[in-house]
């Protein structure tokens, strides 16, 4: 009886998932929201959706990271319940070791885009020699990248950097960042693993 309710709920999380990952997709599409298949799915992911796009932190300049969370946050629930699904039984220690675990993949994953995001564009800046035309696109991720990697390279430099030196600095400390943090949550998730209950 467990196991099929288990089931049941596993499967609503997971076309739930899809339909706000359907969501997602038609926001890039203009229009597509105004048709009887988009307005279903706004209706049903719109008031769960919305419920991460309230935190500002989830935003840099013109990006939205709500979106991701919100996706993280169901699958975390499916391994949960598949978890406990496939155990048969209750088990704190792997609950916690899946928590950890799939919060660490969203920070991760978050992590990783800025890293891409710093590297790529210490790049370009490099070989423009440290130049880049008012009109370009980069400026967009410039908006996204210049406070953040200046406030991540003061914390490690007592002089006046550049903004190309600033992005290194930054693309350092979060590379750093991911090694160490895969190190510990690999421990941690053992750890949990080996509680008794």
């Amino acid at each position: 009886m467990i196991q099929t309710i288990l089931s049941l709920l596993s499967a609503v999380v997971t076309i739930y998932t899809i339909l706000c990952f359907a969501n997602i997709i038609m926001s890039w599409i203009p229009g597509l929201k105004f048709t009887a298949f988009g307005r279903f799915i706004t209706a049903a992911t719109d008031p769960y959706m919305n419920f991460f796009s309230r935190w500002g932190f989830l935003r840099f300049g013109n990006v939205d990271f709500s979106p991701i969370i919100s996706i993280g946050v169901l699958s975390l629930l499916s391994s949960i319940l598949a978890g406990i699904q496939g155990t048969g039984r209750l088990y704190l220690g792997g609950i916690l070791a899946t928590i950890i675990y799939m919060l660490w993949n969203i920070i991760s994953s978050l992590l990783g885009i800025f890293f891409l995001l710093l590297l790529i564009r210490w790049i370009v800046l490099l070989i423009h020699k440290g130049q880049t035309s008012y009109n370009s696109g980069w400026n967009q991720v410039d908006m996204i990248l210049n406070k953040f990697s200046y406030k991540v390279a003061s914390r490690f430099t007592k002089n006046s950097i550049n903004y190309q030196k600033s992005l290194l600095i930054s693309w350092i400390v979060f590379l750093a960042t991911i090694v160490i943090g895969r190190i510990l949550i690999t421990i941690l998730v053992n750890l949990c693993y080996q509680l008794p209950f």
